[in-house]
């Protein structure tokens, strides 16, 4: 069943339940009312009758009483059906246009005290009698008059007054159902149409067709979500962009070290099949080639498994109180030698004293590790690359990191790895710490790489407790950092 017709359905009856319901309120509450309104009619009507007759009785002109009676018969009829007055003297007048039971009425016109109202039966028709006394000048019994209302006329005009209301709220519910019909068909085609392009757009994703736009807009519900499609369409396409990319990254990581391993494996292995002697130092170089190749190996396999287990979260930490200023001279030593192969300078600016962090030693040398590591391929020879670490001074840190590090003031230490080389174009700051991103075509030279080592680093960072960030300008140079939370002892 389609959205069209469960909505148009559901509308449907949604409506005869709210006419069904409007219809019954009404229909008690109009019988309420109209009932009432009746009785209070009925009681004005006899009010109005005794005071009539009481000015008779006083002049003494039953003829007065008689022609009341006859014009109150005609007037209201078939509300009233009799009315009667019966002297002190026992004297009767019956006024009546149903002759058949002018006898039995006329047993009913008797004496009374004071007012009263009676309900009886009068062969199948309900009567309700208000009887009342009168008196003259002095005060003394005179009479009394009687007036007997029809109680089953008195609901048939009720039934009839609420049917009639009935019928009207009928129709106007059936023209409500029908114009609500057509603005919820309206409704679910305008709703339908943007989720059928949804579908359409999902079913061309799910057969592999990336290059999708949905196009809608709106800041509505429906409007949202389109958009969201779009920008989710985006990122798997940017995510499958990245996973082919990362394919040819490990393939190329995969096949140089081990056609490095492979290619002097079979050099020694025909050395040695030929009888003739290798030299000592041939030997050394080939193995020392195979270890740098296996190191690479072993590095990559590493970072591969730190994805798994970061998203596992089965990343382990074995953090401590550790001295920030050790850390950073510990791995600035390991580059010194390759900075100066490279002809490059690399320096390192800590002041002393820093607080204790509260860290893995370990793994935050990976992170200053991988900066540092970048800085040495995306630079040219004669660049400085400066390791930093300070007490973070100010409140709240915004510049460069990917969120704001709130109530940072002397609760964080800030390192840094600064360099003088190609820079990052600012457009691809925010996705320099995404898994398998690495940097497009604005530097001169793209070193190969799987785009692993900020993303780890970003992980690494975030499980601390800490931010990671970046600042660059192209042709400048690069700032990569980072804050971790200062150890402070438990009072």
């Amino acid at each position: 069943m389609s959205i069209r017709t469960k909505f148009t359905l559901f509308t449907f009856f949604a409506m005869v339940l709210l006419t069904g319901g409007i219809l019954t309120s009404i229909f008690f509450t109009q019988t309420t009312l109209l009932k009432k309104q009746f009785e209070d009619n009925q009681h004005k009507l006899f009010k109005d009758f005794t005071t009539t007759c009481y000015e008779a009785v006083i002049v003494k002109d039953e003829i007065l009483i008689f022609n009341t009676m006859k014009s109150l018969i005609e007037t209201y009829k078939p509300q009233i059906i009799y009315s009667g007055y019966i002297s002190a003297t026992d004297m009767k007048l019956l006024v009546t246009l149903n002759k058949e039971k002018e006898q039995q009425l006329l047993q009913r016109i008797t004496h009374v005290k004071g007012t009263t109202i009676e309900n009886f039966i009068l062969n199948g028709d309900e009567i309700k009698e208000f009887a009342a006394e009168l008196k003259d000048k002095e005060g003394s019994y005179a009479g009394t008059i009687k007036v007997g209302f029809s109680s089953t006329y008195l609901k048939q005009q009720i039934d009839e007054a609420v049917l009639l209301t009935a019928k009207r709220i009928i129709n106007i519910a059936i023209v409500a159902i029908i114009i609500a019909l057509i603005l919820s068909n309206i409704l679910v085609a305008l709703l339908v149409k943007p989720i059928k392009v949804l579908t359409d757009a999902a079913i061309k994703v799910g057969s592999g067709n990336l290059d999708v736009q949905t196009g809608i807009k709106g800041k509505d519900e429906v409007g949202i979500l389109g958009k969201t499609f779009d920008e989710m369409v985006q990122k798997v396409k940017q995510l499958d962009e990245l996973k082919d990319s990362f394919v040819s990254s490990v393939s190329h990581e995969l096949r140089s070290p081990l056609s490095a391993i492979d290619g002097y494996i079979d050099y020694l292995v025909e050395l040695l099949n030929s009888g003739s002697e290798v030299p000592a130092e041939k030997q050394l170089k080939a193995l020392n080639i195979m270890k740098d190749a296996t190191k690479r190996l072993t590095t990559f396999i590493n970072n591969i498994l730190d994805l798994a287990k970061i998203k596992a979260g089965k990343f382990e930490l074995n953090k401590i109180p550790v001295q920030p200023e050790e850390i950073i001279l510990e791995v600035v030593s390991l580059f010194e030698q390759m900075a100066l192969r490279q002809n490059k300078t690399i320096l390192s600016s800590v002041p002393k004293e820093l607080p204790l962090i509260y860290a893995d030693p370990e793994r935050i040398k990976e992170v200053i590790t991988n900066f540092i590591g970048n800085a040495l391929k995306f630079t040219d020879p004669n660049a400085t690359i400066t390791v930093t670490a300070r007490v973070v001074a100010e409140q709240t840190l915004t510049k460069g990191y990917k969120h704001p590090v709130a109530n940072a003031a002397n609760n964080y230490v800030e390192i840094s790895v600064i360099d003088t080389g190609w820079g990052i174009p600012e457009n691809e700051l925010d996705k320099i710490f995404d898994k398998f991103y690495q940097v497009g075509g604005t530097t001169p030279k793209k070193p190969k790489g799987t785009g692993l080592g900020l993303a780890i680093a970003y992980e690494i960072v975030k499980l601390h407790g800490g931010e990671i960030g970046v600042e660059s300008q192209v042709g400048k140079g690069s700032t990569f950092k980072f804050v971790i939370p200062i150890y402070k002892t438990k009072v």
